[in-house]
């Protein structure tokens, strides 16, 4: 039992800290830091930790719209959720999509990630979306570093469903964002 409690920890650090897409410092904080309750863990152990069994192999739409433009993709992608994970010692459910865009594509990338406290309270999230050569992050995950504001939107619909942002980017840019996920697969721990 307790190696998975471990387990989901790290699941949900990890999945808080590659929203920011790991590039540099100031982002990795913004996205809620590299501490899950106690525990501490080095940045570089933390995204060989976690992973979905079909990683990119999820059907997705994502629609966005930042700063007055239109931003569309369609592809493969990964959308996982769990209703066991925990953020700051706070037991939560998540769900997450992670898409990489091919070369050219509006949107770059996105890694989005939804929580929803069991005990009640505000779902926060944590966004990372490259649209050309700029990156626009929101994170409002209590008791990690904030950037700009928004509210997540979870939409259930058989297997998958839609995860939606609303708010202001770290630019004070105004971003509406839809992700559609034909599944949510499972979030599991390497190994475990």
């Amino acid at each position: 039992m307790m190696r998975r409690g471990r387990s989901l920890s790290i699941a949900a650090w990890t999945l808080v800290a590659a929203c920011s897409g790991g590039r540099n410092e100031t982002s990795r904080s913004a996205s809620g830091g590299a501490e899950v309750g106690a525990e501490s863990l080095p940045p570089a152990a933390a995204p060989a930790q976690v992973q979905s069994p079909s990683r990119g192999t999820v059907p997705m739409k994502i629609a966005a719209k930042v700063a007055g433009k239109t931003y569309q993709a369609t592809g493969l992608g990964e959308c996982a959720a769990s209703g066991e994970a925990s953020i700051y010692e706070v037991p939560a459910t998540l769900w997450h999509a992670i898409y990489e865009g091919p070369d050219g594509s509006e949107i770059r990338r996105l890694n989005l990630t939804v929580w929803r406290p069991k005990a009640g309270g505000a779902d926060m999230v944590g966004l990372s979306l490259e649209t050309g050569e700029t990156t626009h992050q929101i994170a409002t995950v209590k008791g990690g570093a904030m950037a700009g504001s928004g509210a997540p939107g979870v939409r259930p619909a058989g297997k998958g469903g839609t995860l939606t942002v609303a708010g202001k980017d770290d630019h004070g840019d105004a971003i509406e964002l839809s992700v559609d996920c034909e599944r949510f697969d499972e979030v599991v721990a390497e190994g475990g």
